[in-house]
């Protein structure tokens, strides 16, 4: 918590900092495939959630970024067919670069770090778990240069961290990977600055 309150800060103070910084918020509709093999076997292959994510341009294409995202899902057991329920939801901050390749598209690549969350409910028991993990995307978007500072955007993504004792006092050590890959289609505005 200390250290994404600490990025929080310098990205603000880099922002207020900086002239030509731009302000860039996007809420996306994301499709991820989880990476937990007995995850998917209760929930499905796929889950469809929103992610709200900003990007602060620092300086020429250099942005920094972060993002939140939460799902949740029912599934059953697939001995007992018992109700289960399960939530993961995640914040990431990190370094990306945005690249004009024409007059009405960018292309924007990026990594960095996640705080990835985990939660089920099943069989009259409460788990969860959180770890820190790697993200990594990278996408095009419909910036128009004579655009009024909205946009589209379509971007591929990847996130990943593991919890290698989750409920160990329950049913022993269970490790979850937690994310997956994702594909994410937005809008958003662009705000301060030059367009």
């Amino acid at each position: 918590k200390k250290l994404i309150l600490t990025m929080t800060r310098v990205l603000v103070l880099l922002a207020s900092a900086s002239a030509q910084t731009r302000l860039f918020v996007t809420l996306g509709a994301n499709l991820i495939r989880p990476a937990d093999a007995a995850y998917k076997s209760i929930y499905g292959n796929q889950v469809l959630y929103p992610e709200l994510a900003v990007a602060f341009r620092v300086v020429g294409g250099l942005c920094l970024t972060g993002s939140f995202g939460q799902f949740a899902k029912d599934g059953t057991t697939p001995d007992l067919g018992l109700e289960t329920r399960a939530k993961q939801s995640y914040f990431t901050m990190g370094i990306g670069y945005l690249h004009r390749i024409s007059s009405f598209f960018c292309v924007e690549a990026g990594a960095g770090m996640a705080a990835l969350k985990f939660s089920e409910d099943a069989l009259d028991t409460h788990v969860e778990g959180k770890k820190g993990g790697l993200m990594a995307e990278g996408g095009v978007f419909f910036i128009p240069e004579e655009g009024q500072g909205f946009f589209l955007g379509l971007k591929l993504g990847f996130l990943s961290a593991k919890v290698n004792d989750l409920a160990s006092d329950v049913v022993g050590s269970q490790p979850v990977h937690l994310g997956g890959f994702k594909i994410s289609a937005s809008v958003g505005i662009q705000l301060f600055g030059n367009r």
